[in-house]
């Protein structure tokens, strides 16, 4: 089966070694820099990822697969800036079909943002970073506890990284399920393209939804379960 975006790979590289905590917050570092860079720089930023992916054991072909999804939506950016182009000019020139600067930087923060995501999720398990989380969450409450004026409304168990885990690691089961999708969609003779995203989008939060649903309801169990045996021992 195909492999889905965003999606654990069982490569080992040095990356796969790092703290989650860690990327995690380098991740939200880059991302924010990205914003604040030139186009030169984020085309040099773009190609050296490329050149990292590989070395670290991704394969190209893997790295164009990531950017399926967005490529919708850097046509849409190109269409767009080509009809104001058309509105704004007062003759034809092939200059037209050539982007803004803007528009061009807007395109290649995209790119780089979702590389930047897949060498996190390529490299990070959710136990992985559910567990790194938790010393963190641990650390800083035992550190704000320290203050006597916030001791009693700190806790000491970690409560918010079991929630914000749960928020990450269901952006790369949302496009297994879409990935799942597709694959049914092609196997009952379906043609790959944006005619198919209109019958298939209403599933694919269907899917979600109740994907979510059981999701929470095995959670809740489990924690009644715990509960249970806490209370008998």
């Amino acid at each position: 089966m195909e492999v889905s975006l965003f999606s654990y790979e069982p490569i080992k590289s040095p990356l796969a070694r790092i703290p989650p905590g860690l990327k995690l917050l380098v991740l939200f570092i880059l991302i924010i820099l990205l914003l604040h860079i030139e186009l030169k720089l984020a085309i040099i930023l773009f190609f050296t990822l490329i050149a990292i992916s590989l070395l670290l054991g991704f394969s190209l072909e893997s790295q164009v697969r990531d950017f399926r999804p967005i490529v919708i939506y850097i046509f849409f950016l190109y269409l767009v800036n080509v009809l104001i182009n058309f509105s704004l000019a007062k003759s034809f020139s092939r200059e037209l079909f050539i982007p803004t600067n803007s528009i061009s930087l807007s395109m290649v923060r995209l790119l780089v943002t979702v590389q930047l995501a897949s060498l996190f999720y390529k490299t990070t398990t959710s136990s992985q970073l559910k567990f790194s989380l938790e010393h963190l969450e641990v650390f800083l409450r035992k550190f704000l506890r320290k203050n006597p004026f916030l001791r009693k409304r700190v806790g000491v168990k970690p409560s918010m990284t079991f929630t914000f885990t749960l928020v990450i690691a269901f952006i790369p089961r949302l496009f297994s399920l879409w990935n799942q999708l597709r694959l049914a969609w092609q196997a009952r003779g379906g043609s790959v393209g944006l005619s198919m995203i209109p019958t298939l989008f209403p599933q694919l939060l269907a899917l979600a939804f109740s994907d979510a649903e059981n999701t929470w309801q095995a959670i809740l169990n489990r924690e009644q379960e715990m509960e249970r045996t806490e209370h008998f021992s």
